[in-house]
This record gives C-alpha cells, sequence and structure tokens, in this order.
C-alpha cells in the first residue's frame, strides 16, 4: 500500500473512531479535569510570589501574565483576587497545600485520559484501583514537573534576543514530551517499539497550535467582556482548554490507526480490534467474577419464583 493510501485509511478510521468514541465527550470531561487541576495550581503559583517576591509587585506581575493570555480586562478583573491571595498569612503552608492537591487532581485527569485511550484501543482498564491510581500518581508528578518547565519557558524572562528565539523550540520539546508520557503511560495498553515522537502526538501539537492561533483571533475579535461580563475570562480559558483536550484525543485516534496499519501490513487480522498487550488484567478477571456470581444469583432466584 502507498503512504498517500496508508495516510488516508488513517485519517479516515481515525475521523470515524473519534466520533464512535465519543472524541468530543471525553474531551468535555477532561476538561472538567483540567479545570480541577489548575484552582491548585493557581494558588502554587500565587504562593510561591507571595514567599520570592515583593507581593504589591508579584500582583503587577501576574496580571501582566495573564493579561497576555486573556482577553481585555479579564485580568485586571482578577487582581483583587490575586491580592486577597497573596495576603495570606503562611504561603508555606499554603503552597504545600496546594501541591498536594495538584498532585491528586493531575492524578484525577491522567485517570480519565487514560480511560479515554483505553476506549479508543477498545480495552478494558484492567489495573486495580490501588495500581492505577499510584501509577497515575507518578505520571501526575512528571507532569507537573514538565508544566512547570513549560509555564516558565513561556512566561518566564524574554530579554535576552536569544533567549526570545530559542524558547520556542525548547517549549516544543518539553510540549512533545509532555503528551508522549500523557500517551505511553496513562492507558492499559503496551505501545511496541515506543517512540517519544509519534505521529499521532505530533499531529495533535500541531492542531493544537493552529486551532490556539485561530481561537486567539478569536478572542480578539468577540468582546466576551461585553458578553458574559466578569466570567469572559472563565469561559474563554474553558474553551481553550476544551480544543486542546479534543486535539490531544484525535492525537491518540490517529496513533492506535498507524499502529492498525503496521499490523495489517504484517499480515494480522486487526481490522476490527487491534492486536495489543495489556499491561494488568486483574480488574477484568475481578469484574468477571463479579458478574458470573450476579448472573447466577439472578438465576437462583428466578429458579425460586418459579
Amino acid at each position: 500500500m502507498s503512504t498517500p493510501a496508508v495516510w488516508r485509511l488513517a485519517l479516515r478510521r481515525a475521523i470515524h473512531g473519534f466520533v464512535r468514541h465519543r472524541g468530543i465527550d471525553a474531551a468535555a470531561a477532561l476538561t472538567f479535569f483540567s479545570l480541577l487541576v489548575l484552582l491548585p495550581g493557581a494558588l502554587a503559583v500565587v504562593s510561591v510570589f507571595a514567599i520570592f517576591d515583593d507581593r504589591d509587585r508579584a500582583v503587577d506581575d501576574l496580571v501582566a501574565i495573564l493579561d497576555v493570555v486573556l482577553p481585555d480586562q479579564a485580568a485586571r478583573d482578577l487582581e483583587g483576587v490575586l491580592r486577597e491571595l497573596l495576603s495570606l498569612g503562611n504561603p508555606y503552608l499554603a503552597l504545600a497545600i496546594a501541591l498536594v492537591l495538584v498532585l491528586w487532581t493531575a492524578s484525577g485527569y491522567a485517570t480519565a485520559f487514560g480511560r479515554a485511550v483505553n476506549a479508543i484501543y477498545e480495552v478494558e482498564e484492567g489495573r486495580p484501583f490501588w495500581a492505577f491510581r499510584g501509577r497515575m500518581l507518578v505520571v501526575a508528578l512528571v507532569l507537573t514537573l514538565l508544566g512547570a518547565i513549560l509555564i516558565t519557558v513561556l512566561f518566564g524572562p524574554g530579554d535576552l534576543p536569544l533567549w526570545a528565539i530559542l524558547r520556542w523550540p525548547v517549549l516544543l520539546a518539553f510540549a512533545v514530551l509532555f503528551v508522549a508520557v500523557l500517551y505511553a503511560y496513562t492507558p492499559n495498553v503496551i505501545r511496541p517499539h515506543l517512540r517519544w515522537v509519534s505521529v499521532g502526538s505530533s499531529v495533535a501539537i500541531l492542531i493544537w497550535i493552529v486551532a490556539t492561533a485561530g481561537f486567539a483571533l478569536y478572542v480578539r475579535l468577540v468582546d466576551h467582556g461585553a458578553i458574559y461580563g466578569s466570567l469572559g475570562g472563565v469561559i474563554v480559558g474553558l474553551l481553550w482548554l476544551y480544543l486542546t483536550n479534543a486535539a490531544l484525543i484525535a492525537g491518540v485516534e490517529l496513533d492506535a490507526e498507524f499502529t492498525r496499519v503496521k499490523q495489517l501490513a504484517s499480515g494480522e487480522d486487526v481490522a476490527r480490534t487491534l492486536n495489543l498487550p495489556v499491561r494488568d488484567s486483574r480488574r477484568i478477571r475481578m469484574l468477571g467474577r463479579q458478574r458470573r456470581a450476579d448472573i447466577a444469583a439472578a438465576r437462583e432466584l428466578q429458579e425460586d419464583a418459579e
């Protein structure tokens, strides 16, 4: 099969899979979990500013950063909230609590993402809760560190002309690593020949860049503050998070279909389901035993009624 034919088949099946696996619903659920991460994340950032920076200047710095990514006046609307948060009596305690909450909510996001990927690869989640959530806590720690680096690179000082240029390839490299960790370590499948840069992750990042640019233009043209008032910034943020998660789900679909194409080329019968090993099947066996016990109890009740 020629390369254009392979791409056409993979793209067509990925689009169909996005619809069949309810990618829109998965992106909406992931947006909710993303929002849960942002709340303690904001508290952590504010606490760091309160510890290491002059508090009045910290508010000005944070508002200046938010003014870059939020619509007009949205950052100013948050200025009072930021001043109140920066007046924390014990910022060290606030930072500790915020970091614990970030890890727990980020592990919730990783858990939800893993289930979405399982649906795409059409496998059951076989890891027991303690093993699954424990693994997701480790993944969350890695993602939190990568996210902190991404934020630092993106919003850090760009006064040096050389760094102003180099920050973008550095940002792209860490974004690729962030997506690769999500794709590789959250689902219950083991990808053969794991690659940090896959077709799906590359397309997902490209879709995200294009969608972000288009969304930024949309935000510039539409005055959300006049329509939604002080909630305009929140709504814009949620829409951007939704586009981000939809792009990530689309990338997984594409990776799954390119894996299918490779298996088809090797002679495997994977037209319906992929042939990939699972990490764990203990939960699947447990649920199977429970289901058989439920069926047996239902039949016993039916026999007694007769």
